[in-house]
C-alpha cells in the first residue's frame, strides 16, 4: 500500500506488562507464565476487528488490513492463524527477538533422515543403492557412447579426408602430365591433317617423341601408348610389346591379377579417360609389388590411348603415420576423457542415489497417510485455498460421485436444498471455503448422486500448507437402522417373488459411462449390507448378474450412440457364471460376440468394429471391477468375436471330435446368457447346439467323463480332504460347486433345457421328470449351501471385496458346521453316480 504504518506494527507486536516481566525475570523460567503470551490474541485473524477500532480516522480499511495481514503473514511464513490455533498448539506464539521463527515440523530430524535415505523400506525390493536403467541410458551409456563416436570419427571421417586429399593431388599430377603428352601427340595429328607428313610417318614420329618423356623419381616414370584393341604402340621399357595382342595379357610383373590394358581401354571407352588403381612391381625390383595409379585418355582421331602410372605406397606411409600420431593423440584424450567420464559418473551417482532415497521416503510417507486415509471409515475431502482438491474412495463410494466431479463442487453443493438441518451446515461450510470459520462439528443431511438422502457427521479442521490455507472436512454415515438402507437400494415389487433394485434402475438411466462405474461401485456395499440383513442367496445372486447384465447394456447402448448404429445385427453373449448369473463380487468377465453372417470381403471390416465395440465395454466392465478373463474369454478378443457361421463351425468341431480341450471350452460356452442384442442370433446358436448334440450321441459319454473329473474334496471314510496352507486347513469352495454345475448342465443339453443358471435347469429337469424329486431338492439345497458358504467366506475374508478368496479355511468353522459340510459333500459322489449311470452305464 505504500506506507510504512509503525504504530500499527507496534500495536500487533505490543509491549510487555513491565511488572509482569520484572517477577518473570527475578523468579526465573517457569513454564505457567510467558510474557509474550498475550500476544497470540493480536497475532490472528479475529484481532482485524479490534485493529479496525484502534486506528479508525488514522487509515483506511483497506490499508488497516494491508499492513495487519502483511505482517501477520510474514511472522507465520505465509499464513494467518486463528486463536483456536494457539489453542491447539497448531502454532507457538512469535515474536520478533525469537532465535528461531522456524514453523513446528512434521517430521523430525531422524525421521526425515530414515525417509530421505529409504531406511523404512528395509525389505524393498526396489533397492535404492541399485541404480536405475534411466540412470545409464541417461548418464553412463552417452558419454561412453559420446567417446567411442569420437575415437571412430578419427579413423572414419578424418583419415579417409586426409587419404582422399592425397590421391586427389596424384590424380590432378598424372593428369596433367599426360595432358602434356597428348598435346605432343595432337602436334603431329595437326601436321598429318594438314598434309605435311603421311599418317604412318606422323604416328611414328609422335609414339618416338613420347617414349622420350620422363618424370618423377630418378626420372624412370614413362608413359604408353595402345590402341582400343587393345595392342601396344609404344612402351619404352617393354618394345618386345610393341604390336602385341594385350587383349589377354597378365605377365609377371601384374601382382594384381588384373587384365590391366583391356580395363584401361574400357575407361576411355566409357568416358574418355579414367583412372585405375592396381598392385605392379616396384620399379627394378620383382621380388616387391607396390600399389599404383594410373590415368590414360584417349586420342580419338588415331584411336589411341595414352597412359602414365605412379606409386602410390607414399600415400600409405602418409596414412600410417598419421593414424599413429591420430592413435597417440586419442589415447591421451581417452585418458582425460576417462578421468572426466568416472568423475561425471561418480557425481551422478551420488546425485542418483540421493533422489532415489528421497522418492523413496517421500513416496513412502504418501502411501502412508494416503492408505490412512483411503482406508478410514469415514469420507475426507480436502479443501485448499477455496479449492476440493481431494476426496477419498470411502467418500466417492458413499455418494456416487467420481473424483473428477467432486473436485469441481463446493462441499456445501452436496447438501440437501430446503432441509432445516443443514442451515448451520450450509453457512459454516461457506465459510470454510472462505476461510473465516473456526473448526467445528456438526450434523447434515447431504444427497448422494442418485438422489439418496444421508444423514452425516460433519468436521472441519485447518490444515497448513506451504503459503496456503486449507481443512480437512470428514464426512461419516450415521446410520440410524437398517430400513434405511433397504429404502434406499431395494425395493420389493407387491405380487412379484422376484426383487428389484434401485441400482438396476440407475445403471439404466446412467447418461455417462462414468455414471455407471460409478454406480457398479456402489454394489459391494448395497450387497454387504443386504447379507447384514439376511437376504436369501437367490437374490443376492440376482442383484449380481442383473446389474452385471444392465451395465453391459448400458455401456454398449452408450457406445452405440457415439459411433452410430452397428453393421449388422449382433448379440452380446454372458459365459460362464456370468451366463448362469451366480457371480460373486470377484467373478472376472466371460463373454463373447456373435454377428450376422456377411460377404467374405465384408467380414474383416465388421469383425473390425464388433472387436472396438467389445473393446470398450470390456474395458469399461475391467474399470467397475469385473477383472478380464485370465484367459482371454472376452468378446475383445477376435477369436470369440464371430459371425453365425463361424460359430457354428466352433460347436460343431467341439461337439463332434469331443477332445480334452475342446471340452474345457464347452464348459464355458455352453452357458450361454444373451445380455444385449438379437435374440434370433442366440437362439440360432442354440438350435444348432441342440442339433449338433443330438445327431453326435457320442458327444454326451465324453462329456460325462469330462463331469466326473470334477470330485469333491472327501478322503477315506468320507472325511474332508483339506490342503495345508500355513496353519490353515483349506478347501476350494469354487471347485466343490463344480461337479453340480456340470451335473446340471450335461442334463440340460440332453433334455433340451435352454435355462443358463444352474437351479433354473434343476428346477426344469425336475418338472419335465427327469429328476426325482428327492434328487432335486438335495440338490439345490447342496448347491445354495455351497455357494452361500462361498460367498460369505469371501466378505469376512476380503474387507473390500475385491479379490478372490475361494479357499476356505474349515478350522474357522464349528464342529457342527464342519459336520454339515461334510454331510454336504457327500453328497456329489451319490448325484454322480447317477450321471455315471445315465450316460455310461456304470458306477464311478
Amino acid at each position: 500500500m505504500g506506507i510504512r504504518a509503525e504504530d500499527i506494527h507496534k500495536w500487533i507486536d505490543g509491549f510487555f506488562d513491565a511488572e509482569s516481566f520484572d517477577h518473570f525475570v527475578r523468579t526465573g523460567s517457569r513454564s505457567s507464565f510467558n510474557p509474550y503470551n498475550h500476544r497470540k490474541y493480536r497475532h490472528s485473524a479475529e484481532a482485524l476487528e479490534d485493529a479496525y477500532r484502534e486506528f479508525e480516522g488514522q487509515y483506511s480499511r483497506e490499508e488497516i488490513k494491508a499492513v495487519f495481514e502483511s505482517h501477520i503473514r510474514d511472522d507465520y511464513d505465509g499464513f494467518i492463524p486463528l486463536q483456536e490455533d494457539f489453542e491447539s498448539g497448531t502454532f507457538e506464539e512469535k515474536y520478533h527477538e525469537s532465535e528461531s521463527d522456524e514453523l513446528e515440523q512434521i517430521l523430525s530430524k531422524a525421521e526425515l533422515s530414515e525417509y530421505f535415505k529409504g531406511r523404512s523400506y528395509p525389505n524393498d525390493k526396489n533397492d535404492p543403492r541399485k541404480l536405475s536403467a534411466r540412470f545409464y541410458w541417461h548418464i553412463v551409456w552417452p558419454t561412453v557412447i559420446a567417446a567411442i563416436l569420437f575415437a571412430a570419427s578419427t579413423f572414419t571421417v578424418i583419415v579417409p579426408v586426409f587419404r582422399n586429399s592425397m590421391m586427389n593431388q596424384k590424380k590432378a599430377m598424372i593428369k596433367e602430365l599426360t595432358a602434356t603428352a597428348a598435346s605432343a601427340i595432337r602436334f603431329y595429328i595437326h601436321q598429318e591433317q594438314s598434309g605435311a607428313m603421311t599418317k604412318a610417318e606422323a604416328q611414328r614420329q609422335a609414339a618416338s617423341e613420347v617414349s622420350e618423356l620422363r618424370y618423377g623419381l630418378e626420372e624412370k616414370d614413362y608413359f604408353w601408348i595402345t590402341d582400343m584393341h587393345p595392342r601396344m604402340v609404344m612402351h619404352p621399357y617393354r618394345p618386345e610389346l610393341v604390336e602385341q595382342d594385350l587383349t589377354d595379357y597378365t605377365d609377371r610383373e601384374d601382382k594384381s591379377g588384373k587384365k590391366l590394358f583391356v580395363e584401361l581401354v574400357d575407361l576411355v571407352k566409357a568416358g574418355d579417360e579414367g583412372y585405375l588403381e592396381y598392385l605392379w612391381q616396384w620399379m627394378d625390383d620383382a621380388s616387391r609389388a607396390e600399389p599404383k595409379l594410373s590415368y590414360v585418355r584417349g586420342v580419338p582421331e588415331w584411336g589411341w590411348v595414352i597412359g602414365t602410372g605412379v606409386y602410390i605406397h607414399d600415400v600409405e606411409e602418409e596414412i600410417a603415420r598419421l593414424s599413429r600420431n591420430l592413435l597417440i593423440a586419442d589415447g591421451a584424450i581417452a585418458m582425460v576423457l576417462l578421468a572426466l567420464l568416472v568423475n561425471i559418473v561418480y557425481q551422478s551417482r551420488r546425485i542418483e542415489l540421493d533422489r532415489k532415497r528421497a522418492e523413496t521416503g517421500l513416496r513412502e510417507a504418501k502411501d502412508r497417510y494416503r492408505a490412512l486415509v483411503e482406508g478410514a471409515n469415514e469420507g475426507y475431502v480436502l479443501e485448499v485455498d477455496g479449492e476440493t482438491v481431494y476426496s477419498n474412495h470411502t467418500l466417492r463410494r458413499m455418494i456416487g460421485y467420481s473424483e473428477t466431479e467432486l473436485a469441481s463442487m463446493k462441499v456445501w453443493e452436496l447438501l440437501e436444498p430446503d432441509c432445516e438441518v443443514n442451515a448451520f451446515a450450509n453457512a459454516h461450510l461457506k465459510q470454510v471455503y472462505a476461510h473465516t470459520a473456526s473448526s467445528a462439528e456438526f450434523e447434515a443431511r447431504i444427497l448422494s448422486r442418485q438422489g439418496a438422502p444421508l444423514d452425516v457427521l460433519v468436521s472441519t479442521s485447518r490444515i497448513f500448507f506451504s503459503e496456503k490455507n486449507g481443512h480437512v472436512i470428514s464426512i461419516g454415515e450415521i446410520r440410524r437402522g437398517s430400513q434405511q438402507t433397504l429404502e434406499a437400494f431395494y425395493r420389493l415389487d407387491v405380487g412379484h417373488a422376484s426383487p428389484s433394485f434401485g441400482v438396476h434402475q440407475e445403471l439404466a438411466e446412467a447418461k455417462t459411462a462414468g455414471q455407471v462405474i460409478q454406480t457398479l461401485k456402489q454394489l459391494p456395499e448395497l450387497v454387504r449390507r443386504l447379507t447384514d440383513q439376511g437376504v436369501r442367496p437367490v437374490l443376492l445372486r440376482e442383484t449380481i448378474g442383473k446389474a452385471y447384465d444392465a451395465s453391459i447394456e448400458r455401456f454398449i447402448s452408450l457406445s452405440l450412440e457415439e459411433s452410430g448404429t452397428a453393421p449388422v445385427p449382433f448379440a452380446f453373449l454372458s459365459l460362464g457364471s456370468n451366463a448362469r448369473h451366480e457371480m460373486t463380487l470377484f467373478s472376472d468377465q466371460d463373454n463373447a460376440l456373435i454377428f450376422a453372417d456377411v460377404a467374405a470381403d465384408q467380414l474383416t471390416e465388421v469383425r473390425r468394429r464388433f472387436l472396438a465395440l467389445s473393446d470398450g465395454v470390456c474395458a469399461k466392465l475391467n474399470q467397475a471391477g469385473y477383472p478380464f478373463c485370465p484367459g482371454g474369454i472376452m468378446a475383445a478378443n477376435p477369436k470369440w468375436c464371430l459371425s453365425v457361421s463361424e460359430w457354428k463351425k466352433n460347436f460343431g468341431r467341439w461337439i463332434l471330435q469331443s477332445t480334452p480341450e475342446s471340452l474345457l471350452e464347452v464348459n464355458v460356452f455352453f452357458d450361454i446368457h444373451l445380455s444385449y442384442g438379437d435374440e434370433k442370433l442366440g437362439q440360432e446358436l442354440r438350435d444348432h447346439v441342440r442339433a449338433c448334440t443330438d445327431q453326435n450321441p457320442e458327444f454326451f459319454i465324453h462329456y460325462a467323463k469330462n463331469c466326473l473329473g470334477y470330485k469333491a474334496p472327501l478322503g477315506l471314510l468320507g472325511r474332508i480332504r483339506t490342503e495345508k496352507r500355513g496353519s490353515e486347513k483349506t478347501i476350494n469352495v469354487k471347485q466343490c460347486i463344480k461337479p453340480i454345475e456340470t451335473f446340471a448342465r450335461i442334463y440340460a443339453l440332453q433334455h433340451h433345457v435352454d435355462a443358463p443358471g444352474t437351479l433354473d435347469r434343476l428346477e426344469q429337469l425336475h418338472e419335465s421328470g427327469a429328476l426325482r424329486d428327492d434328487t432335486f431338492r438335495e440338490m439345490v439345497y447342496v448347491f445354495d449351501y455351497l455357494w452361500r458358504l462361498r460367498f460369505y467366506n469371501q466378505i469376512s475374508a476380503t474387507a473390500g471385496l475385491r479379490a478372490d478368496a475361494d479357499e476356505l479355511d474349515i478350522t474357522s468353522l464349528t464342529d457342527a458346521e464342519r459336520d454339515n459340510l461334510q454331510s454336504v459333500l457327500s453328497r456329489i459322489p451319490i448325484f454322480q453316480t447317477k450321471l455315471s449311470y445315465d450316460f455310461l452305464g456304470m458306477q464311478v
